[in-house]
């Protein structure tokens, strides 16, 4: 069965210039035939101005002459491009399939009608004003055919802002101690620390404590510890000075509110002379040897 052909256009007349070929065929096929030109007269390197050249001749040639299904090219071409810029918007809600196998109908009845109202009502209407209000009356998409409880929503809503605020605690908490402890260090001590640079001995052997010290640190040749009193009562403010092996201090910490003490930045290997000062008390000085290992909770206890 042959197709009926398209109606041609006998509304309008246009000028020919030779034979079959109009004025706007000529316009076309000159006009790629000059581009062609311009670019050959160009000073681009020839890999580049040949091929150019060819698709600007094929091109103009091809829009005055070689039509696709009875329509010139510059026409799909207009096309494609409204085609490609034009805002389209799809909705997909996905429905919970009902139980057909249900057999009592004249109880359902009255539960299926009811959904169907809602659905009716969920339905988004259609308003011809900007993109943006349309997108806000969306309703919001049920996933695998179940509807959210909105408490559980807002409880576990709720839950999740508790944790992350508790851990922004946690870590400004953090944050302060770092800067403590930066403050703290060598090159910025304080003049009142008393910082000692003749070389020690040891007067005490060290002692590795256990619960409730802190936790054992993750990467090796990190120091951290805790200082106590007789009764075993934290000791909070206490200076904490490591030396090297040839009495200069290395750190300086100072214990926190818990009465413990961390190096934010890990040692290298050797021997180490840990010295602990508070008023009204006495600390043994201990010695540490670090050999790249993950080193325990230090627990310095006073005399």
């Amino acid at each position: 069965m042959e197709q009926h052909p398209i109606p041609q256009q006998i509304t309008s007349y246009e000028f020919k210039l030779v034979g079959e070929m109009t004025l706007k065929q000529f316009g076309k096929a000159a006009g790629g035939i000059v581009l062609a030109l311009i670019v050959n007269a160009s000073p681009l390197v020839f890999f580049i101005k040949w091929p150019l050249m060819f698709i600007l001749a094929i091109g103009g040639l091809a829009l005055a002459f070689v039509p696709f299904q009875d329509r010139p090219l510059e026409t799909w071409m207009l096309a494609f491009i409204k085609s490609i810029y034009n805002p389209t918007i799809y909705l997909y809600k996905k429905k919970a399939m009902k139980n057909w196998l249900d057999v009592d109908l004249s109880r359902n009845l009255a539960k299926i009608k009811v959904e169907e109202e809602e659905e009716e009502k969920k339905r988004p209407i259609k308003e011809k004003t900007k993109v943006k209000e349309f997108i806000e009356s969306l309703p919001s998409v049920e996933r695998e055919g179940k509807k959210d409880n909105k408490m559980n929503r807002l409880e576990d809503e709720k839950k999740i802002d508790e944790k992350i605020s508790r851990e922004e605690d946690e870590k400004k908490k953090e944050e302060v101690d770092d800067k403590r402890v930066q403050e703290n260090t060598w090159s910025g001590g304080r003049p009142d620390l008393k910082l000692k640079r003749e070389k020690l001995g040891a007067t005490g052997s060290i002692v590795f404590g256990e619960i409730p010290m802190p936790d054992i640190p993750d990467t090796p040749n990190l120091i951290v510890g805790m200082v106590t009193d007789s009764n075993k009562k934290i000791v909070e403010g206490a200076i904490v000075e490591i030396q090297d092996k040839d009495g200069n201090p290395n750190r300086v910490l100072k214990t926190n509110s818990l009465g413990q003490f961390r190096t934010s930045t890990q040692l290298t290997d050797g021997e180490y002379l840990i010295v602990t000062e508070k008023e009204n008390m006495t600390f043994d000085r201990v010695r540490l040897v670090l050999s790249g290992q993950i080193v325990p909770p230090v627990k310095i206890i006073s005399k």
